[in-house]
C-alpha cells in the first residue's frame, strides 16, 4: 500500500515508544536504510485520558487524536496506529475513523482490538477462555467484550470489580502507576501479575494486556499462560501492510 508507519503516541508516553521499538524489532532489516520510515508523534496535552471521558464525559479526545493523525497523514504516513487500548472504545476510536476517512481516503487507520482478536483466533482455533487486563475505562464500554459476543467459541474472563479498580490503580497511581514512574514500580507489577494469576485460576488460557502500559510491567514466562501483547500485534499488522517481506516470523504476541 505504502511505506511509512506513523503512530499517534503520547497516550501514554511511554507506550509510544514501546510500540515504536516492536516496530523495529519486528522488522527484517540489516542496515539503517533498510528500516521502515517511521512518524511518531507524543503531544499528550492535546489529547484528554480517554477513561476520564468515557466514565464521565466532557471533550471527546477524538479531536486530539485526530488533530495527531492529521499531522502523520500530511508528512507521508500510510498506515496510522494508536497504541492506547481505551482510546478504541467507539465513542473515541469511530469518530477519529470517520474523520479520517472524510479527509484521508488513502490513510488506513488500523485497529488494535480487532488485530488482537485476528491474532487470538489464528492462535486458538478451536476456541479459548481469554482474560483482559485493562483501565475501567476499557472494561467499562467493553473495548473487547463487544469483539467476542461474535466469536461464540471465545469467552472473555475479566476481574471483578475490585480486580478492575486494583489494575486500574497500577497504572494510574500517581506515586505507584505505570504511567508515573519508569520502569514500572515493583509494587504495579505485584498487583498487575496478581490480577493475572487470578484470571488463570478461574480458567484463562491466555491473557490480553489490555493497556498499553501493561506490557511495560508484566512479560512472557511471569505467569503460566501466555500474555498476548496488542502494542506488538499492532506493530506487526502495520509492518505487514507497508512492507510485508520485511516481517520477521511471530514469536510471542
Amino acid at each position: 500500500m505504502g511505506n511509512a508507519i506513523g503512530v499517534i503516541g503520547g497516550v501514554g508516553p511511554y507506550a509510544g515508544i514501546d510500540l515504536v521499538k516492536k516496530v523495529f524489532d519486528n522488522t527484517i532489516a540489516s542496515s539503517d536504510q533498510e528500516h521502515i520510515d517511521l512518524y511518531l508523534t507524543s503531544t499528550p496535552a492535546l489529547i484528554g485520558d480517554r477513561t476520564a471521558y468515557l466514565l464521565e464525559g466532557g471533550e471527546n479526545p477524538a479531536a486530539g487524536l485526530f488533530s495527531c493523525l492529521d499531522k502523520l497523514a500530511l508528512i507521508g504516513s500510510d498506515v496510522i496506529v494508536i497504541p492506547c487500548n481505551t482510546a478504541h472504545a467507539p465513542p473515541i476510536y469511530d469518530e477519529v475513523a470517520r474523520r479520517a476517512a472524510k479527509k484521508w481516503p488513502n490513510v488506513l487507520l488500523l485497529n488494535m482490538i480487532a488485530e488482537t482478536m485476528k491474532v487470538i483466533k489464528e492462535r486458538f482455533p478451536k476456541g479459548a477462555k481469554i482474560g483482559l487486563l485493562a483501565t475501567l475505562g476499557t472494561h467499562g464500554v467493553g473495548v473487547y467484550r463487544t469483539h467476542f459476543e461474535g466469536a461464540s467459541a471465545f469467552t472473555l474472563i475479566e476481574p471483578d470489580q475490585s480486580g478492575r479498580e486494583a489494575v486500574h490503580q497500577a497504572i494510574y497511581d500517581r506515586q505507584y502507576g505505570i504511567k508515573a514512574v519508569a520502569p514500572p514500580s515493583t509494587l504495579a507489577r505485584a498487583v498487575v501479575k496478581a490480577q493475572a494469576k487470578q484470571l488463570i485460576e478461574r480458567g484463562a488460557d491466555a491473557i490480553i494486556l489490555g493497556c498499553t502500559e501493561l506490557p511495560l510491567a508484566l512479560h512472557d514466562g511471569e505467569v503460566a499462560v501466555p500474555l498476548l501483547d496488542p502494542t506488538a500485534i499492532v506493530a506487526r499488522a502495520a509492518i505487514k501492510v507497508v512492507s510485508p517481506s520485511q516481517l520477521r516470523n511471530a514469536t510471542v504476541l
